[in-house]
């Protein structure tokens, strides 16, 4: 490999054009003369300023024109070609700006410089913008590890409640059974007693039986029925499982209702324990006044569906001129949650909007999404969310049919939520909001729209 290389090195090496005897390495390169020369020769060589010498970094043919074969002295500025005096006068650079190789090397190296010093400061602000990217991604791990202890926390009481009362439930279970066994145990000790008494009753009528002198053996009987009279009649089966009866699943039943009613009265406040924030329902109705005349709105002021008849609504500065309608009241402070079925509309757009924005045009500054005055989630082909009319495709495993929406107006953020047998996030806005929001509907022909909450 050494051998190889040292090879293509003597192969590429600049060599004396005065030395014919042996190859000797060049230090100079004439352009006027267009020869290169050794240590020797450029102590003997013109010291003329046409002969101007440079260094032999590049063969005297690499720096002549391939059409004119002239040496290259010119650097053409609108096409970035070096070029000869031939190409400046008579060739396809004629009339072009040009400048001589050594200013217009100079006005590189200027360039460059200017070139490297923007590179230099766009590093610096990549390597902070890393430093900080770094940072909050320990934070954000950070803050997971603090959640998830949280969570745990959390599960661990609500366990923890569930196997108190689970052993409740078993001892409660535990002291009816033993109640049970005890009794049938002093049933069985009542009828052992009855069986030995019986027995003995057995043996002494069948010895009255062998007695052959008839007034010993009437008188003996008649005592003997006397006896058997007198005593208590001994309880039939069913009587005996009566008395002991079953285990009492109604009071275990009445146990179990009340300890779940009382943990499921507790499950808020342990989730509030763990500074978890508090999400209630927001009531949120359609506002008719902003509605288009070809949306109706339903009497309870929850379900928006299209129509091809317009409704000859009033006209008035917060109606809107596209076919979408807001809900009241706005909100501009504080957490605040709904719901919406998307079920019944094969396409939709939901999210909130500025109280100022556009609604007497037809064109993106009013569309929900499309502005900065709206952020919203929509389904047209595709699942995404739009704002300033820069849209993000967003991933779901099954159809949306149901949304649950998220604002905490004060943090500058919105979560969209999909509803269904599992809670699934679909995106969050971070956002700083500076005037009142109203959740905001777009209804599409043969599409309704209906808030739950």
């Amino acid at each position: 490999m050494e051998q190889l290389n040292s090879a293509q090195k003597k192969e590429s090496e600049i060599t004396c054009s005065f030395c014919v005897h042996s190859s000797v390495s060049a230090v100079k390169t004439c352009l006027h003369c267009e020869a290169s020369l050794c240590e020797e020769h450029v102590r003997i060589h013109s010291k003329s300023n046409e002969h101007v010498l440079v260094e032999p970094s590049t063969p005297i043919q690499e720096r002549k024109c391939s059409i004119h074969n002239k040496l290259i002295e010119f650097y053409c500025n609108k096409d970035g070609a070096c070029i000869c005096v031939s190409c400046c006068i008579v060739g396809d650079h004629k009339g072009h700006e040009m400048d001589q190789l050594p200013v217009a090397f100079e006005k590189n190296k200027v360039k460059l410089e200017n070139i490297l010093t923007d590179l230099t400061e766009s590093r610096v602000e990549t390597e902070k913008r890393l430093e900080k990217l770094e940072e909050k991604r320990r934070d954000v791990q950070e803050e997971a590890a603090g959640v998830t202890k949280r969570v745990s926390t959390l599960f661990n009481d609500i366990r923890g409640r569930l196997d108190e009362l689970e052993k409740q439930a078993f001892s409660e279970i535990t002291r009816q059974e033993q109640e049970t066994t005890l009794r049938v145990a002093n049933l069985i000790k009542q009828l052992e007693s009855k069986k030995n008494e019986m027995s003995d009753k057995i043996c002494k009528i069948e010895e009255l039986k062998k007695i052959t002198d008839p007034l010993t053996a009437l008188k003996n009987s008649f005592n003997e029925e006397k006896k058997r009279r007198g005593s208590r009649k001994m309880s039939e089966t069913d009587t005996d499982a009566k008395l002991v009866g079953h285990l009492n699943e109604v009071s275990l039943s009445f146990m179990l209702q009340m300890g779940l009613q009382s943990l499921a009265g507790s499950l808020l406040p342990l989730k509030a324990k763990q500074q978890f924030p508090d999400v209630k329902p927001t009531e949120v109705t359609l506002d008719v006044k902003t509605a288009h005349n070809k949306i109706i709105i339903s009497s309870d002021l929850k379900t928006a569906t299209y129509t091809a008849t317009p409704q000859k609504y009033p006209d008035g500065p917060e109606r809107f001129r596209t076919c979408q309608v807001l809900s009241s009241p706005g909100f501009s402070s504080g957490q605040h949650y709904w719901e919406v079925d998307v079920s019944q509309a094969k396409r939709w757009i939901v999210g909130v909007a500025c109280e100022s924005i556009q609604r007497k045009i037809a064109g993106n500054d009013s569309f929900i999404g499309y502005n900065n005055k709206s952020w919203s989630l929509f389904f047209q082909n595709y699942l995404g969310v739009s704002h300033n009319n820069v849209q993000q495709t967003v991933v779901s495993d099954t159809p949306v049919q149901a949304l649950g929406i998220y604002l905490d107006y004060d943090a500058g953020q919105m979560s969209f939520f999909q509803l269904g047998e599992t809670l699934h996030l679909l995106h969050t806005y971070s956002a700083t909001f500076t005037e009142p929001l109203h959740p905001a509907f777009f209804i599409f022909e043969g599409s309704s729209i209906r808030i739950k909450s």
